[in-house]
């Protein structure tokens, strides 16, 4: 019986330390699989949101209230012409989707995660660019996402010198570039910012995002998280600095 009890402990142990590192291979492992062909364009946004959640690519197919947005937009767009119009109005209409509120409310899971934010209503930069990304993704918009320090929004239109800049957290109110450079001033600016971000890199900034939500409390999953996010989107120079950051505050015998 002790034996028994010992072994179980044991296993309990070994599954404690070694569980997010044998997951954050797997996850990357899928993800590269069902992602990525060789070839940037084959990224996908709707699979990484399935994907992120635990869901099996496709799983958008069976979800109501993706398929209901979808159908609100066609229809929309039918009946006024406007693509971007229809765009706002399933976010901040149908949807209803709302800013989470600044600081901590709007970098949880359920404010990065595209799915979490289709259910609870709520989301931060990360979840409603993600989820709008989708949308473009499914119907062909020109839509991209555009990363600043410590933020992204999004940009419409094929032509940058006429392209309409989105607010995430404004309900799509429209600020300059010029405006955003003087909001976010004091950076720390890495050169990727004001280019589209592929969806690789995307989904990179996303795993960062999720590690940064572990940084304080939980320093293997970060260092997980942040291992995936190296993956995808290397050349973001904050991914090994907060990587330095957790290694440095584990302790010796981890």
């Amino acid at each position: 019986m002790k034996s028994i009890l010992f072994l179980s402990s044991l296993i309990s142990r070994l599954s404690s330390r070694f569980f997010w590192p044998v997951l954050i291979v797997v996850f990357a492992a899928s993800l590269t699989l069902l992602l990525w062909s060789g070839r940037a364009e084959t990224m996908n946004f709707r699979d990484a949101a399935c994907t992120f959640e635990d869901r099996l690519p496709g799983c958008l197919d069976s979800l109501e209230s993706w398929n209901g947005g979808l159908a609100y937009f066609d229809s929309s767009l039918a009946m006024t012409g406007d693509t971007l119009w229809s765009l706002k109005s399933l976010l901040w209409t149908y949807w209803g989707l709302e800013f989470a509120g600044a600081g901590d409310a709007a970098v949880t899971a359920e404010a990065i995660l595209p799915l979490h934010v289709l259910q609870m209503k709520k989301s931060g930069c990360m979840g409603l660019s993600w989820l709008a990304m989708m949308v473009a993704e499914a119907r062909n918009l020109p839509l991209s996402v555009i990363m600043l320090p410590g933020h992204v929004f999004l940009r419409y239109g094929a032509d940058s010198s006429t392209a309409i800049n989105l607010e995430p957290n404004r309900e799509g109110y429209s600020y300059s570039d010029q405006e955003y450079r003087e909001k976010y001033k004091a950076g720390p600016w890495t050169g990727l910012e004001f280019k589209p971000l592929t969806p690789t890199q995307f989904v990179g900034l996303a795993a960062f995002n999720m590690g940064n939500l572990y940084l304080d409390s939980d320093l293997r999953r970060a260092l997980t998280w942040y291992r995936m996010a190296e993956e995808f989107f290397a050349e973001y120079p904050g991914i090994k600095a907060n990587q330095e950051i957790a290694k440095s505050r584990l302790p010796d015998h981890l």
